[in-house]
């Protein structure tokens, strides 16, 4: 049967063109000899999702050499349709990110689902699987599945998202991550807006070593810890920590990273080596704690410095900057450490 998008235009997607560059390690210039267009027009591709004429999709996909041309478009769940995008028993009611690169290197995007029969929401994440090759996808199971199973190992627990399923998409071409709906705000955003005020920052700066606390003592340890992945409940302000997919299994369990790890100014020094403890999760509670209570993020090495302005109750002092050493044999060796500390502060602010 002939395809009939062949006699109007497409949308292909910028994030799947870019990321098969990177896989064949082609510049703009080499992917437009091997279209035959000019760089100009695969630039203008790569800088928005506007439409291209059939034509023109067609030899991006013969560069390649894929299969189809739906690998080079933009996600179904992103199309305008008659009636509402779903997956299974959710409806895709808006987007709530960009396409976003993770540290493995896979990327994935927010969606607010609800529930085709109930009065029902849900975080819904989705990853890109589109291009990939069949050994690839198998490779990016067990980092597919990681944020799921932290949750099932952690179970029940107030600071600590819950997940709802995890499955494939159509086809295989994404995978899906469905979460409950927190209401609220990153916390990375609320620290832009503005400094927030001692007692909550404090709060928050406990209930996050409490939810850290819990995965440690199921085995995990989180690895990278940041206000990205902390989400604070818009009426109760509650802090609920997400985004486990880098997380680190303490009994064996195959590893979800890989060796090119981004820059990130909450990570501890140890924590992309296999050699990792708690003590790493310590390390990025301490930034975060820092951030939260001096409203901006000091440059490693003068925290003690920073500290001096922020008038701190001295054992609260203590704990941090003890929390924050390079050397992890100087760290806390338990969340419970800080949580004491951090208890009675809270009990006398």
């Amino acid at each position: 049967m002939a395809d009939n998008r062949k006699h109007r235009t497409v949308v292909l997607d910028p994030e799947r063109i870019s990321r098969l560059m990177r896989q064949k390690g082609w510049s703009i210039e080499q992917l437009a000899q091997r279209a035959l267009l000019s760089t100009g027009s695969v630039s203008a591709v790569l800088n928005a999702a506007h439409p291209v004429y059939w034509a023109t999709a067609e030899k991006f996909r013969t560069a390649f050499r894929l299969a189809s041309i739906d690998e080079l478009l933009r996600s179904e769940v992103e199309g305008m349709t008659s009636s509402p995008a779903r997956i299974h028993e959710w409806l895709l009611e808006s987007a709530e990110s960009k396409w976003i690169t993770a540290s493995n290197q896979l990327q994935f995007r927010i969606w607010r689902l609800k529930h085709e029969h109930l009065p029902k929401l849900a975080r819904g994440k989705c990853y890109d699987l589109q291009g990939m090759a069949s050994a690839e996808r198998e490779r990016s199971r067990t980092a597919l599945l990681r944020h799921a199973e932290v949750c099932a190992r952690v179970g029940n627990h107030s600071h600590i998202i819950g997940n709802v399923t995890t499955f494939a998409g159509p086809g295989d071409a994404c995978w899906w991550v469905i979460d409950e709906w927190i209401s609220g705000s990153k916390l990375s955003e609320l620290l832009k807006r503005q400094r927030l005020p001692r007692n909550l920052a404090v709060r928050i700066a406990l209930e996050t070593a409490q939810a850290m606390a819990r995965l440690n003592f199921a085995g995990i340890v989180r690895r990278e810890l940041s206000p990205q992945s902390i989400l604070i409940e818009e009426e109760s302000e509650r802090t609920v920590l997400t985004e486990f997919e880098l997380a680190k299994l303490l009994d064996g369990s195959p590893t979800v990273s890989n060796d090119d790890w981004p820059i990130d100014p909450y990570r501890a020094p140890e924590a992309s080596s296999e050699d990792v403890d708690q003590r790493a999760d310590i390390f990025s509670w301490g930034r975060v704690t820092l951030h939260l209570l001096l409203g901006t993020l000091p440059d490693e090495g003068t925290e003690r410095d920073a500290l001096r302005t922020a008038k701190l109750p001295k054992n609260v002092e203590h704990v941090l900057l003890k929390s924050l050493s390079v050397s992890r044999r100087s760290r806390p060796t338990q969340f419970e450490d800080v949580i004491v500390v951090f208890n009675e502060w809270k009990g006398s602010a």
